[in-house]
């Protein structure tokens, strides 16, 4: 029997400190724990989700209780004679907890890894070449989903399009595509877009720091609340891969050259996002569900969606159109990746048997392609002039070099493009565009302020 669980350590009083409830999650291994009043009588839930979005808000203090933070709007099951009915409630739910309630005092709970026992249940029958990817309009998802139908692929796209009606013409010829504009948190949405779907590639986030700062609130939303939500649905729907695209910037500042198990220093929410979502992501051990995080080194590159915010990009467009390039920390160290590369990172991945890769992370980049920001600039000036300076009022604190040998190793992954040999391509690609920041079809930091600051 999958139910008659051990429900110790998965009740706590209202009284107990934040920092306890957090040790009971963690000792219980189930995301989270129930609140009972004096009559054992259940009047709440705190999942491990619940502590990291008030960590991610700066809110997480030792004064706080479990009364203080926990959901008085939970969902219940009342004790049924057929247990298929409480797998049932839990699929067509968004949670991943259920308590099973007598007279409002716990007997019993259902789990999402519990599903593992009881795949029959889920109807839907994945086709192995079929992946959905959440974001593939984006910067790197459009790379993604081009590489992917070359390879014989089909294609699911769930993107909420931020950045207007732009979709390349090659991919709405392709029969092997389909798209559906919404939400990932739409649980109707979702449940189309991951139907008879095998693998799922997680790109759809808000990206890069100022923009995450300018509504902390929607950021955190969607950076962090939708990835869980996205997580439990894979689960629900027997997904087999699931595809974190994380950040190495979630390294912030370091002297060392980090490789996977090195110690996390973000400073920024961006980064900070990233991290709660790894967790989360790596918390869930269900059957034969294979979530993989890849750490991202900065990208850049051409893109039919095209981004100037990242340095290498807004370097080379700034030269070209004459803007002066101001250098915020010139000597701090980054690791760059192309576009191209990280799509075939994520292709390998899929391609990758789930044992070399279940619930590990991989840094993403090449082992040559750690630049200080200076080198850039230098690269930019063989091929174009330019006007830079240090400003010395800013400093960007982060700086850090990464290692790439887990994923070379265990992957046999090594990145095919060249730095130097990218922007030689970006300078020639660039002086052909009729740059226009407000145009639709470029990705701009304009585009994304004015969608945030209506939130």
């Amino acid at each position: 029997m999958i139910l008659n669980k051990n429900l110790k350590n998965m009740v706590v009083e209202p009284n107990e400190t934040i920092n306890r409830v957090i040790k009971f999650i963690q000792k219980s291994g189930f995301n989270g724990v129930f609140v009972s009043n004096k009559d054992k009588k259940i009047i709440g839930i705190i999942t491990d989700a619940d502590i990291r979005k008030i960590f991610l808000q700066n809110k997480l203090s030792n004064k706080l209780k479990a009364g203080d933070v926990m959901n008085k709007n939970f969902l219940s099951i009342s004790q049924q004679e057929n247990e298929e009915d409480y797998f049932k409630i839990l699929i067509n739910s968004e949670k991943v907890i259920i308590p099973i309630l007598q007279n409002k005092k716990l007997i019993n709970f259902i789990h999402i890894n519990d599903l593992k026992f009881k795949k029959k249940i889920i109807k839907s029958k994945s086709d192995k070449k079929k992946i959905l990817v959440i974001g593939g309009l984006g910067y790197i998802g459009s790379v993604l989903v081009g590489l992917l139908l070359k390879n014989n692929y089909r294609v699911n796209i769930l993107d909420i399009n931020f950045y207007g009606n732009f979709f390349n013409e090659k991919f709405k010829k392709n029969k092997n595509l389909n798209f559906f504009l919404g939400d990932c948190y739409n649980k109707k949405m979702i449940s189309k877009a991951i139907k008879g779907c095998s693998d799922v590639v997680h790109l759809g986030e808000i990206v890069g720091d100022p923009a995450v700062n300018l509504n902390t609130k929607f950021s955190i939303r969607h950076n962090y609340e939708n990835t869980n939500f996205v997580i439990t649905e894979c689960i629900k729907n027997n997904i087999n891969k699931f595809i974190f695209a994380s950040s190495c910037s979630v390294y912030g500042s370091s002297k060392v050259k980090c490789n996977e198990k090195s110690k996390l220093n973000p400073v920024s929410l961006y980064a900070k996002c990233k991290i709660e979502s790894e967790k989360a992501i790596l918390s869930f051990k269900s059957g034969s569900f294979c979530p993989v995080v890849l750490r991202l080194s900065t990208v850049y590159g051409d893109s039919p969606r095209k981004r100037f915010d990242l340095v290498v990009n807004r370097f080379t467009i700034m030269s070209i159109i004459g803007r002066h390039i101001g250098l915020y920390g010139g000597s701090s160290w980054r690791p760059f990746i192309s576009v191209k590369d990280v799509s075939r990172a994520i292709l390998k991945t899929l391609k990758t048997k789930n044992e070399i890769v279940r619930n590990e992370i991989f840094n993403v980049g090449g082992t040559k392609e750690n630049y200080k920001i200076m080198d850039i600039v230098n690269i930019l000036k063989k091929y174009i002039n330019l006007s830079f300076s240090y400003e010395k009022k800013i400093n960007d604190r982060r700086n850090y070099k990464v290692s790439f040998k887990k994923i070379e190793k265990k992957m046999l992954f090594k990145t095919k493009d060249k730095l130097e040999n990218v922007i030689k391509d970006l300078v020639k690609k660039y002086k052909k565009l009729n740059f226009n920041p407000n145009n639709d079809n470029f990705y701009n930091d304009s585009k994304i302020r004015k969608i945030l600051m209506k939130k």
